[in-house]
């Protein structure tokens, strides 16, 4: 597995079992996170953790206010992951995405009749591709930057159709079973609001 480029130094203990680097937060720690989804419409889980605007009111979210940081947007788009801070505290953060996403197919180099193509992936499924960076999102949080970590769940189950058998779902998907059972810090599962955990999940 590799690791993520992007990271905020701010976030992470300054050497190996160091203690975290827990800042005064901008926002106060006791406080009500106001924003809700509404039941059968698709919206963004980013505002899950950042708040966002219902009707025409900032709501705040799970994590303070403009912490978080998301990491490798473009790629594996059924899954988000990144950091931010919660009542000042750093934590490794993975937000299922719930809206269909489209997937970028590079042109084979090899097939001059290749050519880039797109296709669409459905929310709350770990394809291959989501399956690996959650994994990885574990491993990194875990192993280089000891930090908590939150999921925010909300997944129908692995991808099972034969390309994604070809592309090993199976693996990757295994991968995340390894890095949660090596885990050392807290991990806080949430089922948001409307959510749901069904099959492989």
């Amino acid at each position: 597995l590799h690791s993520f480029p992007t990271r905020r130094s701010s976030d992470l203990p300054h050497k190996v079992g160091a203690p975290l680097p827990i800042i005064k937060p901008a926002d106060p720690i006791e406080r009500s996170v106001d924003y809700l989804p509404v039941k059968g419409v698709p919206y963004d889980p980013r505002e899950l953790l950042t708040g966002g605007v219902q009707d025409g009111v900032y709501r705040s979210g799970l994590l303070d206010k403009d912490s978080f940081v998301e990491t490798l947007s473009d790629w594996a788009k059924t899954v988000i992951v990144g950091r931010g801070r919660i009542g000042g505290m750093p934590l490794g953060v993975i937000v299922t995405e719930n809206r269909l996403v489209d997937k970028a197919i590079l042109a084979d180099p090899a097939n001059l009749e290749s050519k880039p193509q797109k296709a669409m992936q459905a929310g709350q499924v770990w394809f291959p591709d989501s399956a690996y960076k959650t994994a990885q999102a574990i491993q990194d949080f875990n192993t280089g930057e000891s930090l908590p970590l939150i999921v925010l769940a909300n997944w129908r189950g692995f991808s099972g159709g034969r390309k994604d058998m070809f592309e090993e779902v199976l693996k990757f998907g295994s991968f995340i079973v390894d890095q949660l059972t090596q885990y050392n810090q807290p991990i806080i599962v949430y089922i948001p609001p409307y959510s749901e955990i069904r099959g492989g999940a």
